[in-house]
């Protein structure tokens, strides 16, 4: 059979577009199934629960492998710097959300404008107002909500029945009518147990958040979260109703110190204590203001004490009952060199059914709201849960400073005697010039 030139012409061309399209199919499947591992670092979960799912991942992806490490909470930043500083920072790891600023510029968000799975709609019904609040920056998503831990209040089920308190008390003013009958004192005077274990800074665990979430109770936003400058310090008026102002940084300071103020009537706990969760867990506090996690440490240390939770305390005379959420983000590492790949893995995490499983495995309180619904009567977590909604997040440029600068404001209150207005002054200048300069 023979061909005019034409129609060579024609085979020829054809043959070479197979060819073609064999080629870039040989290299798309070498490139696909070309292994690859991606380390990932994260806190205070059991290493099981994670691997787990990094397992359920790799059958589906056989390519990708994930090293999960574990690590220790006190130690975590350093390590990270040290990571990012001799080039070897995990491809995936874990931040409270407070911490995100932080490290900002070492993270890798991902486009919700152009990415086909995870845009800005979806995740808004996904996720709670306080994790877009915290994790969305115009196109951008920072991270993945893994969990959203929320403040509550702990108490000792044995004291409260003994002295006959049926019910835990539901606003601030029922916890200062506890404190003078929970609270028991030596022959010299010294507080020898709690009635609540709050009031300082070093020594409370969450210190920073508990006085941030007193401040949201009084109205306010603490960081205005567009302007990104304090107002803590600012005044508004007490009520729609009323001419008179008051400033809610320096009335949430006034409150939280009273704790610890040897000349106040509500005086319960002070700075000689170790710190409120291990108080509180060997019996030496009958109330604690804590995250969900704090569970984890009363289990096991003091597995056999009878305690229980309630939501916590708002004022009695406040139209809104606030809360403070503290999100644990799964970010994807500037440095990596698999970032697409990270993404999908988070994405993955992201799904109902390995959240749902993460959950049940950690009792972490899940931060997709189907999961919210489904679990707000879980006789572990529930509480925290049914505060998800209702929680705030708040602007902090640098959590360590900010801290050190909230610690700073109470013991100058405590120790050196300083007016609750001018302590609430200082900070709030100390903490707008750290925003001005990272700016």
């Amino acid at each position: 059979m023979t061909f005019t030139p034409r129609q060579k012409n024609i085979v020829i061309f054809v043959v070479l577009i197979v060819l073609v399209i064999i080629f870039i199919g040989v290299k798309f499947h070498r490139t696909a199934s070309r292994p690859v591992t991606l380390e990932m670092w994260g806190i205070i979960d059991d290493p099981q629960v994670i691997s787990s799912l990094t397992t359920k991942y790799h059958r589906l992806y056989p390519n990708v492998s994930i090293k999960y490490s574990s690590k220790k909470q006190e130690t975590y930043p350093q390590e990270l710097l040290q990571a990012f500083a001799s080039d070897k920072s995990p491809d995936v790891f874990m931040l409270f959300g407070n911490w995100l600023p932080l490290y900002e510029d070492k993270i890798t968000p991902l486009n919700i404008q152009r990415d086909k799975i995870l845009n800005l709609k979806t995740f808004n019904e996904l996720y709670p107002e306080a994790a877009g609040q915290e994790l969305i920056q115009g196109e951008y998503l920072k991270g993945i909500p893994l969990y959203i831990d929320t403040l509550s209040l702990y108490y000792n089920k044995d004291v409260f029945n003994y002295y006959n308190i049926a019910l835990p008390p539901a606003t601030w003013e029922e916890v200062l009518k506890l404190v003078p009958q929970l609270r028991k004192t030596s022959p010299e005077g010294q507080i020898t147990k709690a009635a609540i274990a709050m009031g300082t800074g070093s020594n409370t665990n969450w210190s920073t958040d508990i006085l941030a979430a007193l401040m949201m109770q009084q109205g306010s936003s603490v960081i205005d979260p567009q302007t990104k400058q304090v107002t803590f310090q600012e005044s508004r008026r007490e009520s729609d109703s009323s001419y008179k102002m008051i400033s809610p940084g320096e009335e949430a300071l006034k409150f939280y110190t009273q704790f610890a103020n040897p000349r106040s009537r509500y005086y319960t706990w002070g700075s000689e204590f170790l710190n409120s969760v291990p108080v509180f867990t060997m019996d030496g506090a009958s109330m604690l203001i804590g995250y969900n996690r704090a569970q984890k440490i009363i289990k096991e240390n003091n597995p056999g004490l009878n305690y229980g939770i309630a939501p916590l305390p708002h004022f009695a005379n406040s139209s809104t009952n606030v809360n403070v959420a503290s999100i644990m983000t799964l970010v994807v590492s500037k440095r990596s060199p698999h970032s697409q790949i990270a993404w999908d893995f988070l994405k993955f995490l992201a799904q109902k059914d390995n959240a749902q499983f993460y959950f049940l495995q950690t009792k972490n309180p899940p931060a997709r709201r189907d999961l919210i619904q489904s679990y707000l009567t879980d006789p572990q977590a529930g509480v925290f849960i049914g505060q998800t909604l209702s929680s705030k997040t708040w602007y902090q440029p640098d959590f360590q400073q900010v801290f050190q600068i909230f610690n700073d404001m109470i013991d100058s209150v405590l120790k050196q005697g300083i007016d609750p207005a001018r302590a609430i002054m200082n900070a709030a200048d100390r903490i707008n010039l750290i925003i001005k300069q990272n700016k």
